[in-house]
């Protein structure tokens, strides 16, 4: 590739950014309109915008109209790949009517190496690449990168179009990527680039401080688990008997002590009665105990944390997979961490250690404070205040919006069914056959597929025994908790196929993957049927994070965040699978009588309002049999 000459700086952006479609919808305007001035301000605003506002649209023309003529950054932050690939599109038909806008699309690092025989997970990996970069090793790394960073500035690429330039020129693609990014108007990137440790070396590279910074986070009600899950993690003796295995060729003392630390664990989690709370000290207790003696030599818990650590980065620098710098930071978090963290001990010979953070605010407040401003949407960011609570943005700075579907109501049925329920006093065999049957009727009268999403894999089997009884003339699809993305895509490709010949029947779960993370395009679904209300059990990390929000946000709150409202967005994810454009046209049935009542009903946001019916298979199969009466 020629070399091309990097521009010192990029021009200041147009005073108003072209639309990149032919009109501004029905409910965009307003929305538009909230997210320009809210940016304007230096404000946060949390939008629930329903699926086909489109939100990465305003998002985009909104944040990069400002930051252009301010001379700011747009950070896109998104968990899903495909969603990388919308706002790439959107920013080339923005580019079309007017301005060039820079834009680097960036994904995690290890997914963007060329190099052969990398480890594929995330900490074993970056200390292979560390150590790669630091010893100059890497020549992919030390190459010239100077004409394709050109490149990526002159022209807006799909992150796999980098991956491929990048290649081509036998340079980093990461590295082309960030120096880009420091030259950049918009970075697409990953919720981790900001929301945990990785923050402290991307800023840097982007030679940006927060305040410069303008975010639009995608998927928002996404954002706070990402966050709690990032840092916690679990540790049982399987774990440390797999890091003794590992280290034998590594350092063989790590690997004696990693044995002593195993049974030492195991004779503690075997000698718990139940799973409970736990003090940190009876971990660092348990791995002293396990620990080798010497006369006249302590040897203590921190010594081992770090002889572990460096095994950890030997195991990097020769190149192989290991477990082993994980291993290291679990026992360091458990030591270092306490703010908002719950400990746990898991009783039994399948026990563990677990370490759980409560409160995503403990990330992400300071970055909602610094930032200039940001969007957060998404089509279930409801209610906007428990986001805006729960990730520490100021009152004074969160700007809270709900706008209504721009589809229109009459290709939507919406019915609940006030006498079926998965409340556990009122399961019994009776109960799971009438819901069973409901399902078959709703799939027999629908022409096309139907799916049906239930709270936990025990109720989509007791639903699953029964339909195959009923012998029902449509194939049958049952998600199973160790399918894969490639599984997931072939049962897509299934009810594709299907369509044609009289639909299938999907049985998920919801909260997976096959009712959140997909969109069934091209009215996929004909009907969707939400199976109960997914109310996390009452087990102690779920009691132990009411109690933590009842103490931070008032007691009113506590029940509600950590159990209702978490149920109701999973309901809503999986009721918004089947719609997803202006011409789609679906049946949604929820067969959980407790969302008519008002502890639940409130929760709903106003563009979801069930209709009670009491026989919906029949209303499901004339509503869809019946196409609508031309406007």
């Amino acid at each position: 590739m020629e070399a091309m000459q990097l521009p010192e700086s990029l021009p200041a952006g147009p005073a108003s950014m072209p639309w990149p479609f032919d009109r501004v919808r029905d409910g965009q305007s307003a929305f538009l309109a909230d997210a320009r001035r809210t940016i304007a301000e230096g404000s946060h605003l949390l939008a629930h915008a329903p699926t086909g506002i489109g939100k990465t649209a305003v998002a985009l023309v909104a944040s990069l109209e400002y930051a252009m003529n301010a001379g700011k950054l747009v950070l896109f932050l998104t968990s899903r790949q495909s969603q990388h690939r919308i706002a790439i599109e959107t920013v080339r038909r923005i580019e079309a009517k007017g301005p060039h806008v820079a834009t680097v699309d960036l994904i995690a690092k290890q997914s963007m190496c060329l190099q052969e025989g990398a480890p594929s997970f995330g900490r074993a990996f970056h200390e292979f690449c560390d150590l790669k970069v630091k010893s100059r090793s890497c020549a992919f790394f030390t190459r010239d990168n100077t004409a394709v960073v050109a490149a990526v500035l002159q022209r807006t690429f799909h992150v796999q179009e980098l991956v491929r330039a990048s290649g081509a020129c036998r340079v980093c693609p990461h590295k082309v990527a960030m120096d880009a990014a420091a030259r950049a108007n918009l970075v697409v990137c990953d919720y981790n680039y900001v929301f945990s440790e990785i923050l402290e070396r991307f800023l840097p590279r982007l030679g940006r401080s927060l305040d410069e910074l303008v975010l639009v986070v995608d998927e928002a009600h996404n954002l706070p688990d990402r966050i709690r899950a990032h840092l916690g993690g679990d540790l049982c003796v399987q774990d440390v008997l797999k890091g003794a295995k590992e280290a034998r060729s590594i350092d063989g003392e790590v690997a004696h002590q990693l044995v002593g630390v195993a049974k030492s664990i195991e004779r503690f989690l075997l000698a718990v009665g139940s799973e409970r709370v736990a003090r940190k000290e009876e971990l660092v207790d348990a791995v002293e105990a396990g620990l080798p003696k010497a006369p006249g030599r302590t040897f203590g818990y921190t010594d081992f944390v770090e002889t572990l650590a460096f095994a950890g980065e030997e195991a990097s620098r020769r190149g192989v997979p290991s477990g082993l710098p994980a291993l290291a930071e679990f026992f360091a978090r458990w030591r270092d961490h306490d703010d908002g963290i719950l400990r746990l001990v898991v009783p039994g010979p399948e026990g563990k250690f677990a370490i759980r953070l409560m409160d995503p605010s403990l990330l992400s407040k300071r970055v909602f404070d610094a930032v200039h401003g940001s969007v957060l949407m998404s089509g279930t960011l409801f209610p906007a205040e428990m986001y805006a609570d729960l990730l520490g943005i100021h009152a004074r700075r969160r700007v809270i919006r709900t706008y209504g579907s721009p589809f229109p109501r009459s290709n939507r049925l919406l019915l609940v069914h006030p006498h079926l329920t998965t409340q556990y006093a009122r399961r019994s065999e009776g109960m799971h056959d009438r819901i069973a049957r409901e399902i078959a009727a709703i799939a027999l009268g629908a022409p096309g597929n139907v799916a049906a999403f239930f709270p936990s894999y025990e109720q989509l089997g007791e639903a699953h025994r029964r339909i195959l009884g009923a012998r029902l003339r449509k194939r049958l699809l049952v998600e199973r908790p160790e399918w894969t993305k490639a599984q997931r895509d072939g049962a897509l490709d299934v009810l594709r196929l299907a369509r044609a010949d009289g639909g299938a029947l999907l049985l998920g779960v919801q909260g997976g993957s096959l009712s959140e993370g997909v969109d069934y395009e091209s009215n996929l679904l004909a009907a969707v049927v939400v199976v109960g209300l997914p109310l996390s059990p009452p087990d102690v990390e779920v009691e132990a994070l009411k109690d933590y929000y009842s103490r931070k946000f008032g007691s009113a709150k506590g029940y509600d965040y950590a159990y209702v409202f978490p149920a109701v967005n999973k309901v809503l994810q999986a009721a918004g699978r089947p719609i997803r454009s202006e011409t789609d046209r679906a049946a949604i049935v929820l067969l959980e009588g407790r969302l008519l009542e008002p502890r639940y009903a409130r929760c709903l946001p106003p563009d979801f309002s069930p209709v009670r019916s009491d026989s919906p298979a029949s209303e499901v199969t004339g509503f869809l049999r019946h196409a609508p009466n031309p406007a």
